[in-house]
């Protein structure tokens, strides 16, 4: 598949990373006016991103392919938004020896009147390595049961072996015979004591992260 042919087929990631990130298109059309932006503008800087990612499309992360074109989606928005909403008005009589020595402090996104939300607000983190981390966790979830699954994220909640026995219905024996085959499932050089497992490097992954691949 070319990446003109794949562009087209993920169309609407666009329209869904929209209404899932703003609630809808009504909301979406509020801020982005209220941060001297337009509707028409957050689908432009999703499509551009889009084809981006359809150019750089590797057949081998197709199961995930969704999952982080509408991760990145929702930051670039944010982070257009972000950028657009702190216009900076300088009068004419300031000298430029003056403008150089301005200092500009980052402020939260303007929601509307003189009300503003932090929800936006973008993170000094690195994005694109959280989403990777990310999309690693949704291909090795890709990989268990539905009862492996809800073991490992258990597990990575804190929830001891007899806890997670008794909310299942099973022996702690068996749960953690599960969880020592999901974790190989996941890591293959994985061993129940002693070796940092790939699942325990994941760990710093937030909770609803998890929920969304189950």
């Amino acid at each position: 598949m070319t990446p003109e042919e794949l562009f087209e087929e993920k169309q609407h990631l666009v329209h869904a990373a929209i209404t899932q990130h703003f609630g809808s298109y009504a909301q979406a059309s509020k801020l982005a006016k209220s941060n001297n932006m337009e509707l028409d503008d957050l689908f432009q800087v999703a499509r551009m991103l889009l084809w981006e990612l359809c150019v750089k499309y590797n057949p081998k992360r197709e199961a995930t392919f969704n999952v982080y074109v509408m991760k990145f989606m929702k930051w670039r928005m944010s982070n257009e938004l972000h950028i657009k909403g702190k216009v900076i008005r300088v009068g004419t009589n300031v000298t430029s020896e003056e403008r150089k020595n301005l200092t500009f402090h980052s402020i939260d996104i303007q929601i509307e009147d003189d009300t503003k939300d932090d929800y936006f607000a973008v993170s000094p983190v690195n994005v694109e390595e959280e989403v990777m981390l990310s999309v690693e966790y949704t291909e090795a979830l890709s990989k268990l049961t539905p009862q492996e699954k809800v073991i490992v994220v258990k597990k990575s909640q804190g929830y001891k072996d007899d806890e997670i026995g008794e909310e299942l219905g099973k022996s702690r024996q068996t749960i953690s015979r599960l969880k020592t085959a999901a974790f190989k499932k996941i890591n293959p050089n994985y061993k129940p004591i002693g070796t940092t497992s790939f699942f325990s490097e994941c760990k710093k992954i937030k909770n609803h992260l998890l929920q969304q691949v189950i």
